[in-house]
């Protein structure tokens, strides 16, 4: 029986491609996975138990600016593996003049990014620095101190810009006031001077009140509350147009004595400040403000307009009306940091120029200059008005192995390589174990013997090997691309089934190499598409199993096929109505007989090896072993032998011949009395018949025969003569006796003859052919 009763029926191809599954699955689920439990690495994922190394990564910006004098800061982020907690960062290589403000700064567990802040002092050289800054990341995992770096990026320090003061006078212009309306009118040239001497940006401004409560007779004229406009702007950089505007103003009016001063100031703090500048507010009054009298804006009010519009200083010139509520109020301004900034502001006192508009220009502005430089210079550039810096998050590496979607840690790529290759080795083998063992069942009817099942196990173990590395080592060279990442795992899976396919080729009568090599590459890209379908909703070990499978499965299909595909003669051997296999012909002899280990097909009830089939220069030959006949034959040629009966197949489809013309019978040869029986005739003797050749009417004339001894027949004893019948004539047919009495000399011993270059080197027949094509059926070789 070719095969199980259950599968006797299907196609080759299908019925090898279930022997290459079983084969795959088994060794897959058998060997394959403790193979990957004992050398797999580990997964990228975190697996527990035992728990995973913690591990971390760190990335910062490609560069950072900074100006001199200034703050930036500098964003990371950072990504944890197998652990949870804070992880601090500080920075490392910092040029000269650039120092972080804190050691380290801390990126909660709760969160992947964080920054650091960086200060730059006001004589540090310009320009970038070398490229060897990086930022270190630290955290505590568990009882282990895990540490990573960023890539090294420079910090470039620019030169500081001027600083820049936006200066508003809240000024009284009442009926008391007219002194520091001359004062400021007289010496605000030389306070633009001042500050333009000391590189300070300056722009002013003006707004003028006097009682909001009681109006004036002519508003128009002496209005309650007014903002100076500058070519319709709040602001001005023209020390002249300014002092002319402020010379416009008449003190006048404001009735008692509190004014609208918090008025003046809210409209003040809404003035459009320009982003870097220190915003400065300059109170001159000799009156408290309203809110003593429960009247006008609250105090409350005034100090939520300063925070709100980020009033850095607020001067008060003032004297003791109000003395209190407006050091109040200047709390609520925001102040400018450091030793020169001053706090919020200053308090300057109005009696020392009350009466002198001179003392005002010369004494009291001078002071004021003072107190706004230092505070321009001390406000900190903050930070440059840079792009917003995009910085991705790190990626921790992994790679994946080529026979499931299984991610591990990419530092662990060797033995990942060599737990595939193992792996494949695995499935292999018992691919070519099952797939020879189909073959040897499909044909005999029996299981491989142990050697021949050794060697399936070896070679196929063998290519597996070098299959698994090498499809893994070329996976590995895919980018991170979904598209090739597909491409170079089929390419892997196809060098595995070309070697595997390449092996099977050695146990399948009469399948080339190249042939071989094709069906399994084919069969392996198209079980690695078959996997990557069935694996992309599957775990791990279900994605292992399906490759197992898939690879089995389409590489004994395959073979099957391009066995069936590019063969030219085959033989079919039928077994019944529904039992039918198929053997390729080639210069290999296919023996079909009785003996299951000597021949290629086994057939029940015949000889040991009853015929050989072959093909010799193209041509397909039929030997009949126990006749000792040898005959070309043509497709549909039909033989029965034993249980089964072979029908040969070609190619070509041609018809077949007619029936060979008996051969002629010999001589019969006379029978001696009492001749013992003749010794029977060794298989290197030549019968001394001619061997028939391809059958064709008339039947070709026998060639010499070979000569040789035949044995010694003894000499048949004379009967004695009957009484009265006349003694019979000597028959034609027998041999004369031979007379014992003459004996004749010996002759010399013949020499040696010389050997044929074209007989069989083992016992002299000749016979046709080429050289490496010739086949003695005597012998049973090919020479």
């Amino acid at each position: 029986m070719p095969a199980p009763k259950i599968l006797s029926g299907l196609p080759k191809p299908v019925l090898f491609g279930l022997y290459g599954a079983v084969g795959g699955w088994l060794g897959a689920l058998l060997f394959g996975e403790l193979v990957m439990l004992a050398l797999g690495p580990k997964s990228a994922a975190p697996a527990t138990p035992p728990p995973p190394e913690p591990r971390l990564a760190v990335s910062a910006p490609t560069a950072v600016q900074i100006y001199q004098g200034g703050t930036n800061k500098v964003l990371v982020q950072v990504a944890r593996d197998a652990f949870e907690g804070d992880v601090s960062v500080r920075i490392d290589g910092l040029p000269p003049g650039v120092r972080a403000s804190a050691p380290d700064a801390t990126v909660p567990a709760t969160r992947t990014d964080g920054e650091i802040e960086l200060v730059a002092a006001f004589g540090g050289a310009v320009g970038a620095g070398p490229q060897n800054v990086k930022v270190v990341a630290t955290a505590k995992a568990g009882e282990k101190t895990v540490t990573a770096e960023s890539a090294p990026f420079a910090v470039t320090t620019l030169a500081a810009p001027r600083p820049q003061a936006d200066i508003v006078f809240v000024l009284d212009v009442t009926g008391s006031m007219q002194n520091q309306i001359d004062g400021l009118k007289n010496g605000i040239g030389t306070f633009s001077r001042d500050l333009e001497r000391a590189k300070v940006d300056a722009r002013f401004g003006c707004v003028v009140f006097r009682d909001l409560t009681m109006p004036e007779r002519d508003p128009v004229t002496y209005p309650s509350l007014q903002v100076l406009k500058f070519q319709g702007e709040a602001f001005t950089a023209d020390a002249a147009r300014f002092a002319a505007a402020v010379g416009r103003q008449r003190a006048a009016g404001g009735g008692d004595e509190p004014e609208s001063s918090l008025e003046a100031i809210i409209e003040a703090s809404k003035f459009d400040f320009r982003k870097g500048a220190v915003r400065t507010l300059i109170l001159i009054t000799d009156a408290a403000p309203k809110s003593v009298q429960g009247l006008g804006v609250s105090l409350r009010s005034a100090s939520e307009s300063l925070a709100a519009n980020k009033v850095d200083l607020l001067h008060l010139v003032i004297n003791s009306p109000g003395y209190d509520e407006y050091v109040e109020l200047q709390r609520a301004a925001l102040g400018v940091p450091g030793e020169k900034g001053g706090g919020r502001g200053r308090v300057f006192d109005l009696e020392r120029t009350a009466s002198d508009a001179t003392a005002f220009t010369t004494v009291l502005l001078p002071e004021m200059t003072k107190a706004v430089i230092a505070a321009a210079e001390a406000k900190p550039a903050s930070r440059p008005d840079l792009p917003k810096q995009e910085v991705a998050p790190p990626e921790l590496k992994t790679v994946k192995a080529v026979q499931s979607n299984q991610t591990y840690d990419a530092a662990a790529t060797g033995q990942l390589v060599l737990a595939v290759s193992v792996w494949t080795g695995a499935v292999a083998a018992l691919v070519c174990l099952f797939l020879l063992g189909g073959q040897q069942h499909y044909l005999r009817g029996t299981l491989p013997s142990a050697g021949g099942a050794s060697a399936a196990i070896a070679g196929g173990a063998a290519v597996g090997l070098v299959g698994g590395a090498a499809g893994q080592g070329l996976f590995l060279l895919a980018p991170d691309n979904p598209i090739l990442g597909v491409i170079f795992r089929v390419l892997g899976w196809t060098i595995l089934g070309a070697l595997a396919g390449a092996g099977l080729s050695l146990f399948v009568p009469n399948l080339k190499p190249k042939y071989g090599l094709a069906g399994g590459a084919a069969g392996g890209a198209a079980g690695a598409i078959g996997y990557i379908v069935v694996a992309s909703a599957a775990s791990a070990v279900l994605g292992r199993l399906a490759g197992g499978l898939a690879l089995g499965l389409c590489i004994g299909l395959m073979v099957a096929v391009v066995e069936a595909a590019f063969r030219s003669a085959w033989l079919e051997v039928r077994y019944g109505p529904r039992e039918t296999v198929t053997v390729n012909l080639g210069a290999e002899p296919v023996k079909i007989g009785g003996d299951a280990r000597a021949c290629t097909v086994w057939a029940r009830g015949a000889a040991a090896v009853a015929l050989r089939y072959f093909i010799r220069d193209g041509r397909v030959i039929c030997t009949d072993v126990p006749a000792r006949e040898e005959a070309e034959v043509t497709n549909g040629d039909t033989r029965e032998v034993g249980n089964v009966t072979v029908v040969v197949r070609t190619g070509s489809g041609a018809r077949p011949p007619a029936p060979p013309a008996p051969r002629p019978a010999a001589p019969p040869i006379p029978k001696a009395k009492p001749a013992p029986a003749p010794k029977p005739l060794d298989l290197d003797e030549d019968d001394g018949l001619p061997l028939p050749m391809p059958a064709s009417p008339p039947p070709a004339a026998p060639r010499a025969a070979a000569p040789f001894a035949p044995p010694p027949v003894p000499p048949r004893p004379t009967a004695p003569p009957v009484p009265g019948r006349p003694p019979a004539p000597p028959s034609s047919a027998a041999r004369p006796p031979v007379a014992p009495a003459s004996t004749p000399p010996a002759a010399p011993a013949p020499k040696p003859p010389t050997r044929d270059p074209d007989a069989c080197p083992v016992c002299g027949r000749k016979n046709p052919g080429r050289p490496g094509s010739r086949y003695c059926m005597v012998c049973d070789q090919t020479y």
